[in-house]
């Protein structure tokens, strides 16, 4: 073999490495794509829990609810739950547009917690906030 048949097959193992090593970042790429999505799905998930789970959430509801006047540190404290309660579903529905939450998954959401969304303590909060996805999201609690 001559130096340019070695030369050759030193070429054709490189451009070989070079497609392996795509191949492998390719994927690589992908997976940290879908450990990126997970933890999004998760911080939306903590936000709605955080929230909606503590104490004062449903205290400062029922409240609101029953039409008692919130003094003004009571209001600054629901208006603060319901922007996480709020944030954390948006994050959802952000990724439930871009295909990322599985619909069903997406609607068992909704569902269980519309009641939470429309009311008096939330859904102000809601429709004050700006931007887009919050003024789409407002758009599809005032459909349901």
């Amino acid at each position: 073999m001559n130096i340019e048949a070695i030369g050759s097959i030193g070429e054709i193992l490189g451009a070989l490495a070079v497609l392996v090593s795509l191949i492998y970042l390719a994927k690589q790429i992908k997976h940290s794509t879908d450990v990126s999505k997970v933890t999004t799905y998760h911080d939306g998930i903590g936000q709605i829990l955080q929230s909606g789970l503590h104490p004062e959430f449903a205290r400062l509801s029922v409240k609101i609810e029953s039409g008692e006047v919130l003094d003004p540190v009571e209001e600054s404290y629901s208006a603060s739950l319901a922007t996480a309660f709020i944030f954390g579903h948006e994050i959802l529905y952000c990724l439930f547009k871009k295909g990322q939450v599985d619909e069903d998954l997406w609607n068992n959401i909704i569902i269980n917690n519309m009641q939470f969304l429309k009311s008096s303590m939330v859904l102000p909060v809601a429709k004050q906030r700006q931007g887009a996805l919050s003024e789409d999201f407002v758009r599809l609690l005032e459909e349901s």
